[in-house]
């Protein structure tokens, strides 16, 4: 079998998963991009996420979509649900509803697993709201961390859960996402998939471009809600005595912050005050999870 076909046969065993809470017009627009990928669609399987009104109604003008609906539970879960439903697909690629793949997203992030055991692969998140400084400099922060962890071989590095792709078997091996709350699901995840002895490859050529729509309130509960699921990965690491380092030296922030007048774009120095603020929400979300840890102790 040529790499051509082994990749063609790999894309026919393969399922894309999307949580979905509450967002049906940015799904319906997700499923109408997946519906271009090159190729054709591939079987998808929509968790709604307990949303208020049924996002079924959605999913039903698209024949290889499956809708499956369960109580609120958070995206993790949601992914988890969705996972154990796609049996007899080996490759599992995840997006989300507020996520346009390119075409050749797909075939690249399949072609960079190649079917091999214990390979984690992210692709690249671009932002597609350029004019919306709260957005770019949201979606800054997570390339800087790409760009950063990626360069050092970090023990550190993970992928988020928007552009990822994974042989099922081996997700299921190691337990999914845990119950993560917020936010860092992916991040515990990467950590427990290196410690198991798997490995981390990023596809860069692999894109989605996300169109996640932030204003200052926004903005700041997202970055609140990140030092949450911070402390909740601490406190998993702690549980299973994972010794590696939770926090950066200096340089690592002082990097962050020059980051964004690096790069091309809109309002680069607005960017680098919002990742100023960014921080500071995380350390008032984490800081709020630590007085509620001692309120239930108390």
């Amino acid at each position: 079998m040529t790499d051509m076909d082994h990749a063609s046969e790999l894309r026919r065993r393969t399922a894309i998963i999307i949580a979905s809470y509450n967002r049906p017009a940015e799904l319906r627009t997700c499923l109408e991009t997946l519906a271009r990928l090159d190729g054709g669609p591939v079987r998808t399987i929509v968790v709604d996420d307990g949303s208020d009104a049924p996002l079924a109604p959605v999913c039903a003008g698209f024949d290889w979509v499956e809708c499956i609906r369960q109580a609120n539970a958070g995206p993790g879960q949601a992914r988890n649900t969705g996972v154990r439903a796609a049996e007899g697909s080996e490759l599992v690629c995840f997006t989300d509803d507020d996520c346009r793949p390119r075409p050749d997203w797909l075939d690249r992030l399949v072609a960079a697993q190649g079917g091999a055991a214990q390979r984690l692969v992210g692709g690249r998140i671009e932002n597609a709201l350029d004019r919306n400084v709260y957005s770019a400099a949201s979606q800054t922060l997570s390339s800087y961390l790409y760009d950063f962890y990626q360069s050092r071989g970090s023990a550190m590095t993970f992928f988020t859960t928007n552009n990822l792709c994974f042989r099922r078997e081996d997700f299921l091996a190691v337990g999914g996402f845990g119950d993560f709350a917020v936010a860092s699901e992916d991040r515990d995840l990467s950590l427990r998939w290196s410690a198991a002895g798997g490995t981390l490859r990023y596809e860069p050529d692999a894109v989605v471009d996300h169109a996640h729509a932030l204003d200052l309130a926004a903005f700041w509960r997202q970055h609140a809600g990140y030092g949450r699921g911070l402390r909740d990965l601490h406190r998993a690491m702690d549980t299973r005595a994972d010794t590696r380092a939770k926090l950066e030296g200096a340089g690592f922030y002082l990097g962050m912050l020059a980051y964004p007048l690096r790069r091309p774009g809109h309002k680069r120095l607005g960017q680098s005050a919002l990742i100023g603020l960014s921080q500071v929400a995380m350390i008032a979300g984490y800081g709020a999870a630590r007085v509620r840890e001692r309120r239930r102790r108390a």
